[in-house]
């Protein structure tokens, strides 16, 4: 079944004309990404498909799919070529649901219901649907949700189903490691990626710089030395994290507030991680602390155009294999298994 969505799916992205949709430049950035490292791409969603059906009780033609955090929708495309009864794609972003429809209904793959909004007002909409979803899915989301364990005990208040997030930040691998920690300080102290989230532009100063101005702007009464020293010590904080600590230190004269990785940083002004590097054991034990079953499990790597590096990957692959995918330590990616 997947590998027929997979192929189908190919062929309708291949005779999109991307210049003739109303869609964002950012999503037909994305769009030109997929298309030019399809195999990579597909290969991951295979992955992620093959284990979430692993999971559910039920024939997938009678199964629900959400495909959450979903982007342009790719994963959800999948989902409906691969049989799901209902998918369900959710945003936080409505120009990214906006686009997703609009794509859907170019290549003409109806996508059940498009949900735009945060996980409180995701099970909001299907509680008022009156759905009950067997699988949450989503590709390279976990990674960037600012406060992972209030969103796991949100999504907790569904009744019963199977999530599983993949990601590539995988923090056991420590070659990704040392990537992600080059593009987290870059974020930090140079500059931002284009950014969609925030009014459709994206920033072009860095994390720190701009938890300055949010600071300075909101508390001109500080000194600069003040600035400076909450300016770093605030990293990782959404705005309205901000201006709390900072109005504990004014009260308090000191913050107790620490970052939990020194060089995971976020966009102050949506919460969105660069790549989040996550202490696994410690999401581990939160997750069973709140009754939930959880698994962590690794993947093999994709293969592309470059023989040279599929042979890299080949030897890589033997090693996952005799490892075991609970081993992280080769691993690309990360699969966060939940099930309640």
């Amino acid at each position: 079944m997947i590998s027929n969505a997979i192929k189908e799916l190919y062929l309708k992205l291949e005779e999109l004309d991307l210049q003739s949709l109303n869609i964002s430049d950012h999503t037909k950035d994305y769009l030109i990404k997929y298309k030019n490292n399809y195999s990579y791409f597909i290969s991951a969603y295979s992955q992620l498909l093959q284990k979430a059906i692993k999971k559910i009780n039920n024939p997938v033609s009678e199964s629900i799919f959400v495909d959450y955090g979903g982007g342009c929708g790719i994963l959800s495309l999948l989902a409906k070529l691969t049989g799901f009864k209902i998918v369900i794609y959710n945003d936080l972003y409505e120009k990214s649901v906006i686009d997703a429809e609009i794509i859907s209904k170019a290549i003409n793959i109806p996508v059940d219901y498009y949900i735009c909004g945060d996980a409180e007002e995701f099970i909001n909409q299907i509680d008022r649907l009156n759905i009950h979803p067997d699988l949450i899915c989503s590709f390279d989301v976990l990674e960037h949700i600012y406060n992972l364990e209030s969103w796991i005990r949100t999504i907790a208040k569904i009744q019963k189903f199977s999530l599983l997030f993949m990601t590539g930040a995988n923090s056991k691998n420590p070659v990704i490691i040392n990537r992600l920690k080059r593009l987290q300080k870059r974020s930090e102290y140079k500059g931002c990626e284009k950014n969609i989230r925030y009014h459709d532009t994206h920033l072009n100063t860095s994390c720190l710089k701009q938890r300055e101005i949010i600071i300075r702007n909101k508390f001109p009464e500080l000194k600069n030395t003040e600035l400076e020293f909450l300016s770093g010590k605030s990293r990782g904080l959404r705005e309205d994290d901000i201006e709390k600590m900072v109005n504990d230190y004014i009260i308090k004269g000191e913050t107790k507030y620490m970052i939990d990785h020194p060089t995971n940083t976020c966009d102050p002004y949506t919460g969105s991680w660069t790549e989040k590097l996550i202490d696994l054991e410690k999401l581990r034990t939160f997750i069973e602390n709140n009754n939930l079953l959880v698994d962590i499990t690794g993947s093999f790597y994709c293969y592309s155009n470059n023989k040279i590096l599929n042979i890299i990957k080949f030897s890589l692959n033997q090693l996952i294999k005799i490892s075991g995918q609970k081993s992280l330590f080769f691993s690309p990616t990360i699969t966060l298994e939940i099930q309640k």
